[in-house]
């Protein structure tokens, strides 16, 4: 997204996919499925993890503090940051990859490339 969505409306989105993925296990209408249990878990193990995947990128996604400065700068030597342009970018994590958008840019001169909202994407360590 380019623009930052209220939170309360990336929650309803997130509840309205849950409620899609739980029909299949808890009808509102029509009868159950006849699964077994270990067909319930295998099932619900995926649909958990897709779940959980949606939330962090959300959560990744909503969070003020990734909104980048007006002028990045340079983590080494202060200088402004040019070229700036949004990336995709993907991460693992426990319930399996996560994607997202992150702002790059380059330090003229140290010539190393930069994301300034990386540094408010904390995961946990091993994982990167």
């Amino acid at each position: 997204m380019t623009a930052r969505v209220e939170t309360a409306t990336l929650r309803k989105q997130i509840v309205e996919r849950f409620a899609e993925r739980l029909e299949k296990y808890l009808p509102s209408s029509g009868e159950l499925r006849s699964w077994d249990i270990s067909t319930i878990e295998s099932a619900l193990m995926g649909d958990m993890a897709a779940t959980a995947r949606e939330v962090i990128e959300t959560r990744i996604e909503a969070d003020p503090a990734r909104v980048a400065d007006i002028k990045p700068r340079c983590p080494d030597c202060g200088r402004a940051l040019m070229g700036l342009r949004p990336e995709a970018t993907h991460r693992q994590t426990l319930f399996g990859p996560i994607r997202f958008k992150r702002l790059y840019g380059y330090c003229p001169v140290c010539h190393r490339a930069f994301s300034p909202s990386g540094r408010g994407v904390a995961l946990r360590s091993g994982l990167l």
